[in-house]
C-alpha cells in the first residue's frame, strides 16, 4: 500500500503554493503583446523565461494546485480548449508536433507548457527533452511576434468549428 498524497509529498520544498508569489498567477498582468486567449477560467500566454516562439503558457486564471484542484467545468472546458489551441499553432507554425506538458511541482498551480517542435529541432531533443533547449531558444521579440498570427490561427479554428 502507498502512503497517502500529503501536501508534503505533493509539492516538494521549494514549490510555490501562495498566490502571493505564484508565477502562474501573475501572468494576469502579462502584457497585452504576449496574451493569445483569455476568457473567464483560462488564459494562454507568454511566459517570462519561456520566451520562445511557439512556446506557451496555457493556465487557470484562479490559483487551483494541480489537476486536481480543477472544478468539473473547467475539466470539461480544457479539453476542447486544448484541441482548438493545438489547431491553430498548426496554422500558425510550420510545425509537424505539438506538445502539451504538465509538470506542477515548482508552480503548481494548474498549468500547461505548450511547445511547437519544428524541422530543426534535432531527433534527440524531441517530445520531453525540448525543454533542454528553452534556454537556447529564448528570443522575446521573435515570440512576441508570432502572437498576433497564433491570435488570428484561433480565431479562424474558433470560426470553422471543432477542429
Amino acid at each position: 500500500m502507498t502512503a497517502p498524497l500529503t501536501d508534503g509529498r505533493r509539492f516538494p520544498a521549494g514549490s510555490v503554493t501562495d498566490p502571493a508569489h505564484c508565477l502562474i498567477c501573475h501572468l494576469d498582468r502579462a502584457p497585452d503583446d504576449t496574451v493569445v486567449f483569455r476568457d473567464d477560467d483560462w488564459a494562454c500566454e507568454i511566459a517570462p523565461g519561456f520566451e520562445v516562439p511557439g512556446w506557451y503558457f496555457l493556465r487557470l486564471r484562479r490559483h487551483a494546485l494541480g489537476w486536481g484542484g480543477l472544478e468539473e467545468r473547467e475539466l470539461k472546458s480544457f479539453g476542447p480548449l486544448v484541441q482548438e489551441l493545438m489547431a491553430a499553432l498548426g496554422l500558425a507554425f510550420d510545425a509537424p508536433a505539438r506538445y502539451l506538458m504538465t509538470f506542477g511541482e515548482a508552480y503548481p498551480h494548474f498549468h500547461a507548457v505548450i511547445t511547437v517542435r519544428t524541422d530543426d529541432i534535432p531527433p534527440e531533443s524531441r517530445s520531453g527533452n525540448i525543454l533542454a533547449l528553452r534556454e537556447s531558444l529564448v528570443d522575446r521579440d521573435a515570440a512576441v511576434a508570432r502572437v498576433p498570427g497564433v491570435r488570428a490561427a484561433l480565431a479562424a479554428v474558433l470560426t470553422a468549428g471543432r477542429p
